[in-house]
Formats: structure tokens, sequence, C-alpha cells
């Protein structure tokens, strides 16, 4: 990525997260059960069997009616915690919103000490991913650490699903080949499933078809 892309996409996250902060918390909570609904109109979470969520700040479209709601599905559901040292995620199974959570990293609710039940995200069907901003193509923008592209980037397989708004939409995110895109965007107004590109089999496939031709 140029130092002008990088530039433009440190202004839009700046842009973004002020845009973001001001919807009001009524207005979010309205929208936010919306996007719920459109989330559990999808047959990849009807059929999937482990759900990873993000647990929201206050400003993000909010998850735990969708975390409660997976629970009560009897689907299992995990939830993320964040080290920072090593700017890696990881991942907790939870059986309760309300007696396994806790504000932990940066203030964000992750398992209490005692109740870590480490997943594999490779394990999972779905991962719900929070967002800034996203757009058409199913490109994200995140905070900017790098967390989520470097967990997905390692888990291919998974469905990917971004939350988010539709005023969180953005005519185009610059990308770099670290970015991860995600699989659907689903917002209050839509279920959004960008172009299709290649499966990690197919790209398996033809990688190995171009080691042969050599």
């Amino acid at each position: 990525m140029s130092e002008t892309s990088r530039m433009e996409k440190r202004r839009l996250r700046v842009a973004s997260l002020q845009k973001r902060r001001s919807i009001r918390p009524e207005d979010l909570a309205s929208a936010s059960a919306l996007v719920e609904a459109n989330l559990l109109s999808l047959e990849e979470y009807k059929a999937a069997e482990l759900i990873i969520s993000y647990c929201a700040k206050d400003d993000e479209v909010q998850t735990k009616a969708i975390i409660e709601r997976a629970l009560n599905d009897g689907k299992r559901v995990a939830v993320i915690v964040t080290d920072v040292p090593s700017k890696t995620l990881r991942f907790s199974e939870i059986e309760s919103y309300a007696e396994d959570l806790a504000p932990g990293t940066f203030g964000i609710l992750e398992p209490k000490q005692g109740r870590v039940r480490p997943v594999s995200l490779a394990d999972a069907d779905v991962v719900l991913v929070p967002l800034l901003a996203w757009d058409e193509k199913g490109q994200r923008l995140g905070y900017g650490a790098g967390y989520f592209d470097r967990a997905l980037a390692g888990a291919p397989r998974i469905t990917k699903v971004g939350l988010g708004l539709e005023s969180q939409r953005l005519p185009d995110i610059p990308t770099s080949r670290y970015d991860v895109p995600l699989d659907i965007v689903v917002t209050e107004k839509r279920v959004l499933r960008p172009p299709r590109r290649p499966s990690w089999q197919a790209e398996k496939a033809f990688k190995n078809r171009g080691r042969r031709s050599r």
C-alpha cells in the first residue's frame, strides 16, 4: 500500500469513528435490532454450530441480544479475548452472557478469570466482525491494529460476517494485501453478499497447478 493510500485510510478511519460516535444510543439500539433480525435470517447462521462474536462497545452494532439468542438456539458461542502484548486475538466459549463476562481489555466484555474455555477459530462456522466502515466489495475498515486481519487470514474457510449500518458505507476503502475481506455484510436494511472470490479450495488448487506447470 502506498503512503497516499495509508494516509487516506487514516483519514477515513478518523472520520468514520467520529460519525459512528454521533449516532444516538436509541437509534443504534433500534438499528441493532434490525441487524440482528437480518443476521438470524441467514442460512449460514441457521446451519452454524459454533459462532464467534465480538462483544460490542457502546457505539458498535450491539451483539448482546445476538449472543443470547444464539445460546438459546442451542448453538455454541465464543467471544473474543484480546492479547495486547502479542497483538493477537484468542477465542473463548461461553455458556452465559450475564454470568461468564466482565469488562476486560479496553473495557470490552471478556470471559472472567476461571471461565475461559479456549476454542480454535478454525473450528467456528461463522465469525461476527466489528467495523468502522464497509464498502460494496466487502472491504472492512477496522481500527488499524490489524488484530482481526491477522486472525482471519489463518482461517479462510470461516464465513466472515461484518455487522454494520448503512450510514457506515463508503464508496471505496483502500486496501493492502494483508486486509481480509468480508463474505457478508449485514446492516439494518439488507444483507450484502459481495461478488464471490475464489474459495480456499480453488486458491489452493490454482497454486498447486502453478507449481506443476513450472
